[in-house]
């Protein structure tokens, strides 16, 4: 699962902890629950206080015995062998990916970028495998989750193809999220065209879950810096061409797991912005919060052993079962339809790209601080005078996000957001804080739309819908603004607080009104009755979600499409103290 960071995880065993019990004490006591509106109408018995009680001294035990080891929070304490500078190509115009772009950008006016959506995950994954085929010089790829599963060793496999043909391969993962075998990252770190560099690690890769856990809860003395996590998704192809948006690399992102899939955007981007994501990449490769690998893990390795891994993988990948023979099909049709593409077929404007620096807030002792992706986005949502749509999976308002809802709501302005139900969410710590602020947006007159798992127009939205075994949940994950159907961004920014304060993100802010028209109209699609719950307040003050099945109306008062323990782990994280922590 996508969860933010590792804090999330240690609450969320907490939580699980904390859920057992009230379990147990519920079935000896036979005590029934009702459950009607979270934010003001439940009532814990003493046990279960007594339970809360315990949890909240688990934390505060596991944060002193971190603090034993107590450092400045800074990158200092970050090994640095190995690193040596590097930087992007000086001449992207020269490859053939270079020149395709300098005709297509040829007949537009000056300064204008070109566009295209890409919204469903089989083509978000046969656009990258693509243009890695194409890559002649370079590919320079940026991603907060990497996992070893399918698509993640299928990516390895198609960078590697790149680099036997001599393209230059660099690779940045936060350390938390790559889920990954070291040995098998240093394997593929051994090509002399291939180099990974992690974003502040802490010493937890290639750890099981228990073992990740306490490695991290080992190294809360140094919260500050562990707290501060790379959450950027970029991937660079001969400094001509770049995907950015929300997916990383993993099987949910490209509607291939079976367990759920997220609903999320990507942006194809060429022309003068693309240099932009290049320098910041650059920037990000160089700084001292992103290490070699090499300096993080040391792995003897023999030639024979790394020529039979890439022989390994090179087989993984050719295997039907890896890499079905529709996704041959499929590369080779994306391939005709970028050798066929025209100026026509693009979405054109002035686009700026907004990054936040590596180790963002360094100096931050609390969440008070706004890093540069939220400090600009602020400014494009309070320069709307008519409308802002946005989608975002974990919704949290801080105190100066709500301050900006009732100015614009103040100037009229219609504000409408869609993240995810409970039923849906894949952070449910997340939706326990969002929970209790539901009322008062609303009572501001906020529009609010809740994604179901599972939404009617799946089958438009997932290729393979028609051959998968069952039908598994999709979660939204999208992370786009549209302002006054004119400004767009589309990036990896959550509305929440690690994303303002913590997270580094990335994005591209683009006025177009065409490319605006277009993502509003899929915040819209998953906006729509048979998608998503409408919430509501009653002439009596209650909240209602309203939503159409099957061509049905259907209205409920309580959180839709849950379970018992669901709804007791919701209500019970939303009292442990993690409010401030995520």
């Amino acid at each position: 699962m996508n969860g933010h960071d590792a804090w999330h995880d240690a609450c969320l065993v907490m939580g699980d902890l904390v859920v057992t019990c009230t379990l147990t004490v519920m079935r000896l006591r036979a005590t029934p629950l009702r459950i009607d509106d979270f934010a003001v109408t439940f009532r814990l018995t003493s046990v279960l206080a007594l339970v809360q009680a315990l949890a909240m001294a688990m934390a505060l035990a596991l944060m002193l015995i971190g603090c034993a080891s107590l450092n400045s929070g800074d990158p200092a304490a970050i090994p640095q062998a190995g690193r040596t500078e590097a930087h992007a190509i000086a001449d992207p115009e020269t490859t053939p990916l270079g020149k395709r772009v300098r005709h297509l950008v040829s007949h537009q006016p000056a300064g204008q970028s070109g566009f295209l959506l890409l919204d469903k995950g089989e083509e978000a994954v046969l656009w990258r495998g693509m243009l890695a085929d194409q890559a002649t010089r370079t590919i320079d790829t940026q991603y907060f989750i990497w996992y070893q599963d399918n698509v993640g060793k299928i990516a390895a496999e198609r960078l590697l193809r790149a680099a036997e043909r001599g393209v230059r391969v660099r690779v940045i993962v936060d350390e938390i999220s790559l889920d990954a075998d070291p040995r098998f990252l240093a394997l593929l770190n051994d090509h002399p065209q291939v180099e990974i560099r992690l974003y502040n690690p802490v010493g937890a890769l290639g750890l099981d879950t228990l073992g990740k856990l306490g490695r991290i809860l080992g190294s809360l003395g140094d919260f500050s810096r562990l707290n501060r996590r790379m959450h950027n998704k970029t991937f660079i192809v001969d400094g001509s061409l770049a995907i950015l948006g929300g997916r990383n690399v993993a099987d949910e992102y490209y509607d291939l797991d079976q367990e759920f899939n997220f609903r999320d955007l990507d942006v194809l981007t060429l022309g003068p912005v693309v240099p932009q994501i290049s320098r910041s990449f650059d920037e990000y490769w160089n700084d001292p919060w992103v290490v070699p690998l090499e300096a993080v893990v040391q792995v003897p390795i023999t030639a024979a052993e790394r020529e039979a891994y890439y022989r390994g993988l090179h087989q993984y990948a050719a295997q039907p079962e890896n890499f079905p023979p529709r996704f041959d099909a499929g590369l080779a049709a994306t391939t005709a339809r970028f050798k066929g593409l025209r100026a026509a077929d693009l979405a054109w404007g002035q686009a700026r790209l907004i990054y936040d620096r590596p180790g963002k807030n360094p100096e931050l002792d609390r969440y008070d601080a706004f890093g540069e992706s939220g400090r600009q986005l602020t400014e494009l949502a309070r320069g709307a005078r008519q409308e802002v749509l946005g989608a975002t999976p974990y919704l949290i308002m801080l105190p100066g996000t709500f301050k900006l809802l009732e100015d614009l709501r103040a100037r009229n302005v219609r504000v409408a957001i869609v993240t995810n139900s409970m039923a849906a969410n894949d952070a449910i710590w997340v939706h326990s804080r969002y929970a209790f602020q539901r009322r008062r947006l609303l009572g501001m007159g906020i529009e609010l739309f809740e994604y179901r798992g599972d939404a009617e127009d799946q089958p438009l939205l997932i290729e393979r819908y028609a051959r998968m075994p069952k039908k598994v949940p999709l979660v939204l994950h999208a992370k786009t603004l549209v302002v006054d159907r004119r400004l767009v961004y589309i990036g990896s920014f959550n509305m929440d607080p690690r994303s303002t304060h913590l997270n580094t993100e990335i994005g591209l802010v683009i006025e177009s009104p065409a490319l605006a028209q277009a993502v509003a109209a899929l915040i819209e699609r998953d906006m729509a009755p048979h998608n998503s719950w409408r919430l509501e307040l009653t002439a009596e003050g209650k909240m209602e979600w309203v939503t159409r099945r099957e061509g049905r109306l259907v209205r409920v008062e309580a959180e839709p499409d849950i379970g018992i323990g669901e709804a007791l782990k919701f209500l019970l994280l939303a009292l442990l103290p993690i409010g401030e922590l995520i």
